[in-house]
């Protein structure tokens, strides 16, 4: 296995501005990361009223609560289909590329875990920002990889929150991976993954520190390509998340 820094298409492969491009968590955009060679998807997970897991990013369409609708009721952003269900994309992609699962919201991480589990637990790292769901995730499945989303406070998160949380890695927000931090991290022997990275400078100076095994990008092609040009071997795809 290549210790390559892994690139993470962040809801796939899509883009704003690109006519005719898949929209962002659709099927479209999951198989567009695979075609570009991309080591991992990051994408969200949403429970519908009715029960559905979905990949869904956003907590509300309109002025409703996402959690407060029937998935009859959803429509995807610009588009006239539906999100794809949580177990669609776990077909589509199962032994073809390893995924990100962020979990919103608390409630309904037992029903997320044992349908990984029917794919299996080493394709997948499960994270994020709520602690409880971090921990919730590792005691079901001690198998699963399991990272703690950090927007801020990364000094309480890599010496508290992170080790009550049970969780593998940090998934940390660009303001917060200083290099006093990636250094504090690489010291306590946490593994981080970076989010969002696009600017070609910073994913160059992202994709070759030792103490970050993956960047989530917008721009999947550009980091494969950066990548390359840092002498790095292609990574091959993570089976332990």
């Amino acid at each position: 296995m290549s210790n390559a820094c892994l690139v993470i298409a962040h809801r796939g492969a899509w883009g704003r501005r690109t006519p005719g491009a898949p929209g962002e968590n659709s099927l479209e955009a999951f198989e567009a990361a695979i075609a570009l060679g991309a080591d991992m998807i990051e994408l969200d997970v949403r429970r519908t009223r009715d029960g559905q897991l979905i990949v869904f990013h956003d907590a509300r369409v309109k002025t409703l609560p996402t959690a407060s609708l029937p998935y009859e009721a959803f429509t995807a952003k610009g588009r006239h289909t539906r999100p794809p269900r949580l177990a669609e994309v776990l077909e589509l992609t199962t032994d073809r590329i390893a995924l990100n699962l962020e979990i919103k919201e608390a409630g309904y991480v037992e029903e997320t875990v044992a349908l990984l589990r029917r794919f299996g637990l080493e394709h997948y790292l499960v994270s994020s920002f709520l602690d409880d769901v971090v921990r919730e995730a590792k005691v079901l499945a001690p198998e699963l990889r399991t990272g703690l989303l950090v927007g801020a406070g990364f000094r309480r998160a890599l010496a508290t929150r992170g080790p009550a949380a049970r969780a593998d890695c940090l998934v940390i927000h660009r303001r917060v991976a200083t290099a006093a931090a990636l250094s504090a991290a690489s010291a306590a022997g946490v593994p981080c993954v970076v989010w969002t990275i696009n600017a070609p400078r910073t994913l160059d100076r992202y994709l070759a520190h030792g103490a970050v095994e993956g960047v989530i990008t917008d721009r999947p092609a550009l980091a494969l390509q950066r990548r390359a040009l840092l002498g790095s071997p292609r990574a091959t795809q993570r089976r332990d998340g």
